[in-house]
């Protein structure tokens, strides 16, 4: 009988099937969730349940979940349409907050090829737009410069996707966690540093675009979400995959 922690994890895990056994593998980590912090400051492992809403009410860990969900299936199309056997693995499927140690440990695998964890930014002001990624600080990041190249190359992609419903959108490039927790960083961050299968897999994460901008509700998150959303994670999936066949 399969324990049923691992179940939970195996159903997770998709790929195309097109050939090999052990494909690399994509981890997303849709950010927050449930309704409670999961972990401790103590351990650094704590995660909120949600940080941006928007003006009409709309919650950041609904839309990261929505999100990733969609980004998994355009990967996974993608993958077959180019030949490709890729793995995507996700470290929530439901709206359930997972700590920054169970995230850590569910993308701590020897074929992960890189992990996002996808968020919708908030707090740039009234007008702020644009997609950003966010990364460890070169003090205490061994891998800065693979996961800086990896996280432009993200944010691009993103911009990408939104400008088409949001023309005032831009890439806004990488920005890194120093202002974090007093200077500490990202808990998430802290938890994958220190996984044995991650010590040169890039990480990072995307923030999509700034919810609390009415404006950007409106173009981006109103009407037929889902539809846009998945015209948004075609050049993501597209840079996903460019990167994994690099990779390899």
């Amino acid at each position: 009988m399969i324990p049923l922690r691992a179940l939970a994890i195996l159903l997770l895990f998709s790929f195309a099937t097109v050939s090999g056994a052990e494909p690399p593998v994509i981890m997303i980590d849709p950010g927050h969730g449930g309704g409670e912090v999961a972990g401790s400051l103590k351990e650094r492992s704590n995660s909120s349940p949600n940080n941006a809403t928007t003006p009409g009410g709309l919650k950041e860990k609904d839309l990261t979940l929505e999100f990733s969900i969609l980004l998994k299936e355009a990967i996974l199309a993608e993958s077959t349409r180019r030949g490709m056997t890729v793995g995507v693995l996700m470290t929530r499927e439901t709206d359930v907050n997972l700590d920054f140690i169970r995230r850590a440990a569910i993308c701590n695998r020897p074929d992960t090829a890189c992990v996002v964890s996808i968020h919708f930014n908030a707090g740039g002001g009234a007008s702020a737009m644009g997609s950003l990624a966010l990364i460890a600080a070169e003090n205490r990041n061994p891998t800065y410069g693979i996961d800086r190249a990896f996280a432009e190359g993200l944010a691009a992609a993103c911009a990408a996707g939104v400008k088409p419903f949001l023309s005032g959108s831009k890439n806004r490039g990488v920005i890194t966690d120093g202002h974090l927790h007093g200077g500490l960083g990202s808990n998430f961050f802290f938890q994958l540093l220190r996984q044995p299968h991650l010590k040169k897999v890039p990480k990072c994460f995307l923030e999509v675009e700034f919810i609390d901008n009415p404006a950007v509700e409106k173009a981006l998150l109103s009407g037929d979400r889902a539809a846009k959303f998945r015209e948004v994670v075609k050049p993501i999936a597209s840079y996903l995959l460019d990167f994994v066949a690099k990779g390899k």
